[in-house]
């Protein structure tokens, strides 16, 4: 065998635990604080939907009001107030899960797929 392949393999072996554990300590400690990351103070962009590449849809929550706004080049324009009910609704289908084990984030993705292949029987 070619030494340089064999270097490579000895690096892919010796590296991937490390980026496994980076993995685990990410999702067991990052949600959220990426979720404080995105909060801003008086203003938030909830969700944007993106139409075309300079066309977007955005829900964006200024103070307790929320807007969904349409945002092309050069122009921003509201659409339509959303009322207080679906902004609650909104915030908290974005809040990034955070798992105590990597266990637990096993057993949650495994459930989803048991719960999809239900719904393909039907």
């Amino acid at each position: 065998m070619d030494l340089q392949f064999l270097s490579t393999l000895f690096k892919l072996i010796l590296f991937l635990p490390f980026v496994l554990m980076l993995i685990y300590i990410f999702i067991k400690y990052g949600g959220g604080k990426l979720q404080d990351l995105q909060k801003g103070k008086y203003m938030k962009v909830l969700d944007r939907l993106p139409l075309s590449k300079e066309n977007n849809i955005l829900v964006v929550k200024i103070g307790e009001k929320a807007y969904v706004i349409s945002s092309t080049q050069g122009k921003i324009e509201i659409i339509f107030e959303i009322p207080k009910e679906d902004i609650i609704k909104i915030e908290c289908s974005r809040e990034i899960p955070e798992y105590h084990s990597i266990k637990d984030l096993i057993c949650k993705l495994k459930s989803k797929k048991e719960d999809k292949d239900e719904e393909t029987k039907y």
